[in-house]
């Protein structure tokens, strides 16, 4: 009976993974587009900004914010759902304040998640990559990398 308890619990989180997902590297973002229920995806990201030592600052509805003004324009809603995530590690903001005291502009690290109207199902993740433009970075490097990997770890 047992065995029977765990092997359907491991079932049901099986089915919940997000396994697929599209990464588009651009400039100064990054995109994963996946398929899946918005709020089992927010649920794994949340999890997995927990489950690496941040603290959530923030979570603003922009989605419902944009729907109420399109409705107030009578124009057509854009997301079902959108989100921007704020979160930071402490240690890791010290390091970035310590390297470039303008590295407070990055503070605190987001990421939106949004679900648009018109394509129901398909889940895209975007971070902005903390860069400052001709200037190296380690400290930021090290930052972007440990963050989409974070949202890599999330759709897995």
């Amino acid at each position: 009976m047992r065995s029977f308890i765990v092997l359907f619990i491991f079932l049901i989180f099986s089915l919940n993974l997000q396994a697929e997902y599209k990464k588009i590297v651009y400039s100064d973002y990054v995109v994963y587009e996946t398929s899946g229920k918005y709020e089992n995806i927010i649920f794994t990201l949340l999890d997995e900004i927990n489950q690496n030592g941040f603290i959530s600052s923030y979570r603003a509805n922009i989605g419902n914010a944009v729907k109420n003004i399109s409705s107030f324009y009578k124009k057509e809603p854009i997301f079902t759902k959108a989100e921007k995530i704020g979160f930071c590690r402490q240690t890791l903001t010290l390091e970035m304040m310590e390297e470039n005291p303008n590295n407070l502009m990055f503070c605190p690290l987001s990421i939106a998640i949004y679900e648009l109207v018109n394509k129901k199902g398909t889940v895209k993740i975007v971070y902005r990559l903390a860069e400052i433009s001709n200037k190296k970075s380690n400290v930021l490097q090290k930052v972007n990398k440990e963050i989409l990997q974070l949202i890599e770890n999330s759709l897995e």
